[in-house]
């Protein structure tokens, strides 16, 4: 069964370019393990309003954040994504379970400038560091997470490049890796807009994607 406890989940106050829709709002209790009276009877939470940008290379996308949430990761399967973001950045990565055991395991694919500029492992405690965090996950494709996140590894140490295009397979920076790991795998096209470039909160905003998680 599909994400059986969620150890913590928490309303979030996002910055006025992300503000909440009232129902998102309104999920004030924490979930507790164990509490089926506290775990959501489906996950398919009501995102909040979408973020319109301009179709430029995301602005400082990876490195690390400014600012602080309470994420855990009971509730991730392999393949769902992780968005944080902040005041000045964004990032995002691709949530691997066979590297998982804490929140300091290396349990996250992503593209980043450190600690070297490459797609790398990251500590799944690093997506603490930003304002709001969200996972993600693809409901009418969720058998494909296993697979999907395999994609992510056999790119390991390639170069980072947040000027990249989409269509190249051989730079990456964060959001572009997660994009690309279920476009080229399961055939699903996860940016919210559709432009040149795919910034963290694009997969948000796509219909595709569910949010299963929000936490602050």
């Amino acid at each position: 069964m599909r994400k059986m406890i969620m150890t913590a989940l928490a309303a979030i106050v996002l910055a006025a370019a992300l503000a909440p829709s009232s129902a998102l709002a309104a999920e004030q209790r924490f979930k507790a393990p164990g509490n089926k009276g506290d775990i959501p009877a489906r996950w398919n939470m009501e995102k909040p309003d979408k973020t319109i940008h301009p179709d430029a290379a995301p602005p400082s996308a990876g490195g690390n954040g400014d600012g602080r949430n309470g994420i855990t990761f009971g509730a991730f399967d392999s393949g769902d994504i992780v968005v944080v973001l902040g005041t000045l950045t964004g990032h995002a990565g691709m949530f691997d379970r066979a590297y998982y055991s804490s929140l300091y395991s290396y349990a996250v694919w992503s593209a980043n400038t450190t600690p070297v500029s490459a797609v790398q492992r990251e500590q799944c405690i690093k997506y603490r560091s930003y304002d709001s965090a969200y996972g993600l996950w693809v409901p009418s494709l969720a058998s494909r997470g296993s697979a999907v996140r395999y994609y992510c590894r056999a790119q390991l140490g390639e170069p980072y490049d947040i000027s990249s295009s989409k269509a190249d397979q051989s730079r990456w920076y964060c959001s572009k890796l997660c994009w690309a790991a279920w476009r080229y795998v399961a055939g699903i096209d996860l940016d919210g807009d559709g432009g040149f470039w795919v910034w963290p909160v694009d997969l948000i905003n796509d219909p595709a994607t569910s949010l299963f998680g929000y936490w602050s």
